[in-house]
């Protein structure tokens, strides 16, 4: 028996699970599936920027319980294992993990997919803490900070904090209810590629909600004191001051989840190298999609991409055939909710409507299809056969 080893469970993992236990693992008598995670619900990200608002989405709308997925598969071809990779032993192709129950277990495996994707910096929910239970504790006590702050603060001029505080200046600032202040290190919000267009409107959409802008600042410290948090900034001339929040609410980037891999598959990010193929670089049994690789920036749409090519080479491999190259993708595309009823982006270099983004992406945040991606049966761009 032939053993495929699948390291996460996430957006990532989440579609290239089912369509291989289905086309693959199910219609072959010498293949099971190992799948390693801390995590017993699957996290959809995307929304996270509405669910912080405190009733705005409940709990269920974003994690969803992998039990009742994995439940379907037999026992003798299917095996999920709650814990979290500790080491990886490429050259005896073995896997360590550290159970959540405590405790360790070494899993060999034939092929291994790593799509460990990564953790928001910070220790905010934007990816999942860890655990799940850790996950949701965070988010109710950043939500419990909201409700009762009178000023908020978010700081990380990304797509995540840019929508973040959008989502808060729709609820709160532009009804005077609460300050919102919007921290970022640029001139603008977002960075390039994104279109300069794109981060004016950006800007001028927040503005309109009375969001605060704090540009070309970055936090330099945040210092708990009773029920404030008090932030020491920087502005890019050197000058610093104070800024005191009950809320604070940092969105400044992600680490990637490698840190059971050996140094020498890592890049000077701790991303694993990763060939056009999806493979590691020097060891062909070995394949990663998702934010844990180096080949494109940690974005979703990467991250489908990525898996919707693996879905179709991972059977070719497991047969000895070539591998099919993967297309990376070159055109940039970004959607951003600004709120409940605004939005912007572009797709390569043109700017596209916000009554467009608004329909396609903010009116849900994808959480319409979100369970059907949990399940596997769909990605944000493809339906998979039921």
């Amino acid at each position: 028996m032939k053993t495929i080893v699948v390291l996460g469970a996430g957006l990532a993992a989440a579609p290239l699970m089912r369509q291989i236990m289905r086309t693959t693992v199910l219609t072959r008598n010498n293949l099971k599936m190992i799948v390693v995670a801390p995590n017993t619900h699957f996290h959809w990200p995307i929304a996270m920027p509405r669910v912080v608002v405190p009733g705005q989405m409940a709990d269920d709308k974003v994690m969803f319980p992998l039990e009742p997925i994995f439940r379907e598969y037999p026992a003798d071809k299917f095996e999920f294992v709650l814990g979290k990779a500790s080491a990886l032993d490429p050259s005896g192709n073995i896997v360590t993990v550290a159970l959540n129950a405590g405790d360790n277990r070494a899993i060999s495996y034939d092929t291994l997919v790593i799509a460990t994707g990564a953790s928001a910096k910070d220790d905010m929910p934007w990816k999942v803490l860890d655990t799940t239970e850790k996950t949701v504790e965070r988010l109710h006590s950043l939500q419990r900070d909201i409700k009762s702050a009178k000023t908020i603060v978010v700081a990380g001029g990304g797509l995540t904090g840019a929508e973040t505080a959008g989502e808060l200046g729709f609820e709160y600032a532009k009804s005077g209810q609460k300050d919102v202040y919007f921290v970022h290190s640029g001139d603008l919000p977002l960075a390039p590629p994104v279109l300069q267009s794109v981060r004016k409107q950006t800007q001028t959409e927040l503005e309109k909600m009375k969001v605060k802008m704090v540009a070309n600042t970055t936090v330099t410290k945040a210092t708990r004191m009773g029920r404030d948090t008090v932030l020491e900034l920087r502005a890019a001339d050197g000058s610093t001051t104070t800024l005191t929040t009950q809320a604070y609410i940092p969105t400044t980037g992600v680490t990637p989840n490698t840190a059971f891999a050996p140094a020498s598959m890592l890049n000077g990010h701790g991303y694993i190298k990763q060939t056009t193929r999806l493979q590691a670089e020097g060891h062909a049994d070995i394949f990663v999609v998702g934010d844990a690789g180096s080949l494109e920036a940690p974005k979703a749409q990467n991250a489908e991409a990525q898996t919707i090519h693996l879905i179709k080479a991972l059977p070719l491999h497991l047969d000895g055939g070539a591998l099919p190259e993967y297309q990376v993708n070159t055109k940039d595309v970004y959607g951003v909710t600004l709120g409940r009823s605004r939005a912007t982006g572009q797709m390569g270099g043109f700017k596209l409507f916000s009554f467009l983004i608004w329909y396609v992406k903010g009116r849900f945040l994808g959480t319409d299809y979100a369970p059907l991606f949990a399940a596997g049966k769909k990605t944000m761009m493809t339906t998979f056969e039921k």
